[in-house]
């Protein structure tokens, strides 16, 4: 793994001056001698128990041009170098440090007060090495080696391996490695425990900065670093204290400009950094590997981990095993760009974390954990990337098999925030036969952010796409991208959002879709939250744009609007909204004439209908709309109020060129209302495609209605079906609601067909009440037949400017029949069965009730009047003339008798001398009635 971090140019002097000396446990230290033109101090004696061997220094440090050299004059077979030191100082380290003798022996130093790696440093041992502040070292037979003397411990050490590092203090030692070139053996490993650990630039005698370099081929780098009392275990996970606890506080990690951790050749390499926080700065600072085997662990668990402009951390595979992987956890993740936000040419030092192949081998995961906020800031890059140049010819490729891995970002309980046109988070194949992973996103406690950022797989290999997976409580996006983009011959993978709370879209896109020249199928789309809201040209889309199908766009919500231009779109319909400078143009899948069939688009509550749907604004749509020679997609919403307005549109449409290339059908079953209005539209058509001016020869598709309640068609709204073809027939349109189906002003239901040979779809209206104002209810053909139009409903009522029609121009015309039995479309008059009375009897009768003070007039049956003109509202059945108390020849006495207990309820001054009141009632079939005018009550007074 290669660790680059741009260090700060903190310079060392020439040299440490420190001499070595012993402290006790046999340890012998030589004169120095002069060796290759150095100066050499052998180690040599020590204290051996089993195959570890136990030194002791009073002070331990190597000048510049000095080799501290661990000497094995006895030829015992060693496999731990255990030395610490006591004498309170930091170890300065500006020479070399060397075993001779001991094979692939591991050397490990311990000094509590800390330890320096100066620019001239470097290492010739064996084996691994291990530098530490820890105050004791724990084995696996639970023996421990302290740093400070201890006569009863040093007589019981151990010949067990290390199995921890122990520190009893909050406050250890620190280590720090400026511009050192630290190497070990390929396979081995260079180990850095103790208090805050920083990593930096050096300054040379000569004036020059240089850039550390730590290598570790095919090994392991390890650092760990803590700011409390506790235990490191030997892969650097915390062990739990007596208390049962790790570690109260961890400690820093820093990395500055252009230095080097390299463990990448070959062989199983690793990288451990745990910590409290890990800071890699400036630029350029690059945590990497180029081996199938070796990861990148990053740890600060109790703290941050910031990534500064320029920082990296690259993993690299070759091999045919499966990739290094790259894992980041701390309690808050910061990774910051100085890129411009809004630049869609990258500019500034982006922060990159990636997991490579380009070749047969398999590129590793990436998973960021936190407990609290992962913030992706500006410009930064998380992709686990297959890239290969194709072996073989341009027509016949030879692709690459390697995988690309998954990547996964995790907080535990805060959000996950991404800003700028280049940030992303991805998984991506190219030029290879491998797979794509998958991309997931978790926030179960907090938000998902994407401000002009994007979470997507994309693959053009051989393979299916991977998915895109998000959960949290709100996903709120600004110019922001959920993609599965494919261009392989297989489906496009999925994109799944669960939302406890909230999904808003704001000039963002959501995009499982196909942009494969084969007959791929898209991906399907699943968003479940209380309210969705897609709005400012959003576009929710897993249509494709080839030969392929549509995929299925469910949406599970208790509340869903749709507003100022925005779709969600599953047909192959080829468009993609235009989202100005917010989204970076390369990953926005581009326009394409496709001849797939649309997808199914369902709205619905999980268990029960949505409370209420919103489509609002010109352009604003659910579309499942198809051309070439698929069928249109279905459409199928479930909720308690659907309202559309202001141009809003349910389409189900097709501009195919083939029979098979049917609209769509749409079904609309609601609760409580439908309400159209302000010209909104419900159509399953069969048109004319606008970029190509070719019309569709397939059958426009069907459209049902359960309108609950009532249906409501205001100021020129719609509903219909139209077939432009030649040869294909309008779809049905079927309505049903338990009270009322309204149209008003310039509103209509129609099915058309504008060929010359296909007939005209049916309409079918079933509520209680029809009233058409203004509006049209239509079944029109031009060659073929006329479609039917039937009402069955207890009450229908057409003013005179509406229009109920079924006609052709040169076919037989449909017929429009009304099972009603009250209606006054055609003011046809009925004839009625009527019993001849006596007129003499019914005055008799009229006066005794008179007198008995029973007011009333009598209704006479028979033939009525019509409407004063056609259409109109017939005339009130039912007169009353008031009797104003001027003039009692016709009043009866009860009449009078109340006038002079109280003035009649006229207002003062008033001479009308009449006022009348209309009472009207539902009659029964062809009973019509007239008014009866009672100027005289011809009775006595």
């Amino acid at each position: 793994m290669i660790i680059l971090p741009y260090l700060t140019g903190v310079s060392s002097n020439a040299s440490a001056e420190s001499p070595i000396t012993p402290s006790g446990l046999n340890t012998h230290i030589s004169s120095p001698v002069s060796v290759g033109g150095k100066t050499q101090y052998d180690i040599t004696g020590g204290t051996r128990t089993g195959a570890n061997l136990f030194y002791s220094f009073g002070e331990f440090g190597v000048p510049n041009n000095t080799v501290a050299n661990f000497l094995n004059n006895t030829g015992l077979a060693t496999h731990n170098i255990l030395g610490r030191v006591t004498g309170g100082n930091a170890s300065q380290i500006f020479g070399t440090i060397q075993t001779t003798g001991f094979g692939n022996a591991n050397l490990l130093l311990m000094n509590p007060a800390g330890v320096v790696f100066g620019p001239t440093a470097s290492l010739n041992v064996g084996g691994s090495v291990t530098f530490t502040t820890a105050d004791y070292l724990h084995f696996t037979d639970h023996g421990r080696f302290h740093a400070i003397p201890n006569t009863p411990s040093d007589a019981l050490l151990s010949t067990a391996p290390v199995a921890a590092y122990g520190f009893l203090g909050s406050n250890p030692g620190a280590i720090t490695v400026q511009g050192s070139q630290l190497t070990v053996p390929q396979g081995q490993a260079i180990s850095f425990v103790g208090g805050n650990i920083t990593i930096q630039n050096g300054t040379l005698g000569n004036g020059s900065v240089q850039p550390t370099h730590l290598l570790a081929s095919s090994g392991r780098i390890n650092m760990g670093t803590t700011q409390s009392p506790g235990e490191f275990l030997q892969d650097l996970t915390a062990a739990p204290n007596i208390n049962g606890q790790s570690f109260r506080t961890l400690g820093s990690i820093h990395m500055a400009s252009g230095s080097t951790v390299d463990f990448s050749k070959t062989g199983n390499g690793k990288v451990a950094i745990r910590g409290g926080q890990l800071s890699l700065e400036i630029q350029d600072a690059v945590l990497g590997t180029q081996d199938s085997h070796s990861a990148i662990t990053v740890a600060a668990n109790q703290d941050t981990i910031l990534l500064a402009p320029g920082s990296s951390i690259v993993s690299q595979a070759f091999s045919a095993d499966r990739g290094p992987g790259i894992q980041i956890v701390a309690d808050q993740l910061q990774f910051i760009s100085d890129g411009d936000p809004l630049a869609q040419i990258p500019t500034g030092h982006p922060v990159n974390i990636s997991a490579r192949t380009n070749g047969s081998g398999n590129a590793g995961d990436i998973t960021l954990r936190t407990t609290s906020d992962l913030q992706l800031i500006n410009m930064v890059q998380i992709e686990s990337t297959s890239e290969a140049t194709p072996d073989g010819t341009a027509a016949s490729p030879i692709l690459t098999p390697g995988n690309a891995g998954n990547v996964e970002l995790t907080s535990a309980h805060g959000n996950i925030r991404m800003t700028g046109v280049n940030t992303w988070a991805s998984s991506q194949t190219d030029n290879s036969s491998g797979k794509t992973g998958t991309v997931t996103a978790l926030a179960p406690d907090g938000n998902i952010i994407l401000d002009r950022a994007a979470l997507f797989t994309r693959i053009s290999s051989e393979s299916r796409g991977g998915e895109v997976q998000i959960a949290a409580q709100n996903l709120l996006m600004n110019f922001g991208l959920l993609a599965t983009d494919n261009r392989s011959p297989l489906r496009a993978g999925n994109v799944t959002a669960t939302l406890s709370d909230t999904v808003m879209m704001k000039n963002s896109l959501i995009v499982a879709g196909s942009l494969s020249p084969f007959e791929t199928q898209a991906g399907d789309i699943s968003l479940t939250a209380k309210e969705i809201v897609v709005t400012q040209g959003s576009l929710v889309n897993n249509g494709t744009f080839t030969s392929g199908s549509g995929g299925h766009l469910t949406i599970v919500t208790d509340t869903l609007q749709i507003t100022d231009g925005s779709r969600l779109d599953n047909g192959n319909s080829g468009r993609t909204t235009a989202l100005g400078i917010g989204l970076n143009p390369d990953l926005i899948p581009k326009e394409i004439i496709p001849s797939g069939a649309g997808g199914t688009i369902t709205v619905t509550r999980a268990g029960a209908p949505t409370r209420s749907v919103l489509i609002d604004g010109v352009g604003s749509a659910i579309e499942s709309n198809s051309k070439g020679v698929g069928p249109g997609g279905n459409i199928f919403v479930s909720a308690n109020s659907v309202i559309l307005q202001n141009g809003g549109t349910l389409s189900a449409a097709t501009s195919g060129t083939s029979p098979s290339a049917k609209g769509g059908s749409i079904i609309v079953e609601a609760t409580d209302q439908i309400i159209l209005t302000n010209g909104a539209l419900i159509t399953a058509s069969s048109v004319v495609d606008p970029k190509t001016l070719n019309s569709g020869i397939a059958n426009a598709g069907n459209i049902s209605i359960n309108a609950g309640n009532q249906l409501e068609l205001r100021d020129g709204s719609a509903i219909k079906t139209t077939t432009e073809s030649e040869q294909a027939n309008g779809g049905n349109i079927s309505i049903r609601a338990i009270e009322l189906v309204r149209l008003v002003n310039k509103s209509e239901i129609s099915t058309s067909v504008k060929g010359t040979a296909g007939s005209g779809g049916n309409i079918f209206i079933d509520p209680n009440i029809v009233i058409v104002q203004g509006s049209n209810v239509t079944a029109q053909a031009v060659g073929g037949a006329g479609g039917n139009i039937s009402f069955v409903t207890p009450l229908f009522v057409a003013d005179s400017s509406s229009v109920v029609s079924a006609t052709s121009e040169r076919g037989p015309s449909g017929t429009v029949t009304i099972q009603s039995p009250t209606s006054n479309l055609s003011g046809a008059v009925g004839q009625l069965v009527s019993k001849i009375s006596q007129p003499q009897i019914l005055l008799q009768n009229r006066c005794i009730a008179l007198v008995g003070g029973q007011e009333s007039t009598f209704t006479l049956a028979g033939r009525n009047t019509l409407p004063s003109e056609p259409g109109d509202w017939l005339s009130s059945p039912v007169l009353m003339e008031h009797w104003t108390g001027e003039d009692s020849e016709h009043a009866s006495s009860p009449m009078v008798q109340r006038h002079k207990r109280g003035r009649l309820p006229t207002e003062a001054g008033d001479k009308t001398t009449t006022m009348v009141v209309s009472l009207r009632r539902l009659t029964p079939p062809g009973f019509l009635v007239r008014e009866f005018p009672t100027g005289s009550t011809g009775c006595p007074s």
